[in-house]
């Protein structure tokens, strides 16, 4: 079995925290799998290979934080809902907005307190790809990225802030101005001597639903 995201995120930073102390902090929680099975789940993982697995066989539920300047905005996060949340019949967000696809916008990960990531699960399909949302506008953006890709990304970014806000920049073709992607790509480097802008993108590339649909 192939060691999962979630372990190979955190024993990444850890090696970080350790060997260069560029990371001051690093918490990290997670349930216990989850012990029964869930019908929606199985469908879920029939588009989004792997979520199954890793509630099942991992955490039902985890979370991880990490702080490099706490003061400066410079940190990262991923949070994954329980699978009651999951699979919760109302989101809460669906009265928020005009978009018929923001009723089926079931949320996976909360990387902040303004913004999600999510699936698409209407009664009759899947999107095969996760949507990012701002409650600034309740806007649902592709992100041309499925769980797996999702969760590999993740990794890459070291789930720095906003880095999903980042990949949106780049698609749209304004990653030289935005705000995001200039923190991003000064502060990865410095925290992580082996990251480059560069080798993210060519990964993004790799794993891109778009790309490996040609």
């Amino acid at each position: 079995m192939t060691e999962r995201f979630n372990n190979s995120l955190h024993e990444s930073l850890l090696i970080i925290q350790e060997e260069f102390k560029t990371i001051k902090k690093i918490d990290c929680n997670g349930n216990i799998s989850l012990k029964i099975d869930l019908p929606e789940l199985t469908r879920l993982d029939i588009v989004h290979n792997g979520i199954e697995e890793f509630y099942k066989k991992s955490n039902d539920g985890w979370e991880l934080e990490w702080y490099s300047d706490k003061e400066k905005g410079i940190r990262g996060k991923i949070k994954l809902a329980e699978t009651k949340y999951l699979f919760a019949e109302d989101n809460g967000i669906y009265d928020e907005g005009d978009a018929e696809d923001l009723k089926y916008f079931l949320p996976l990960d909360y990387p902040t307190p303004e913004t999600y990531v999510g699936f698409i699960i209407k009664p009759e399909v899947i999107y095969n790809s996760l949507y990012y949302m701002s409650v600034s506008n309740y806007e649902l953006k592709n992100l041309d990225l499925d769980y797996e890709g999702y969760t590999q990304m993740a990794i890459e970014a070291r789930v720095f802030n906003h880095w999903q806000l980042v990949l949106l920049h780049y698609m749209d073709g304004e990653d030289i101005g935005s705000v995001e992607t200039k923190v991003f790509k000064t502060a990865m480097p410095k925290i992580f001597p082996d990251w480059t802008w560069e080798n993210f993108i060519a990964k993004f590339e790799n794993l891109r639903l778009t790309n490996k649909n040609k």
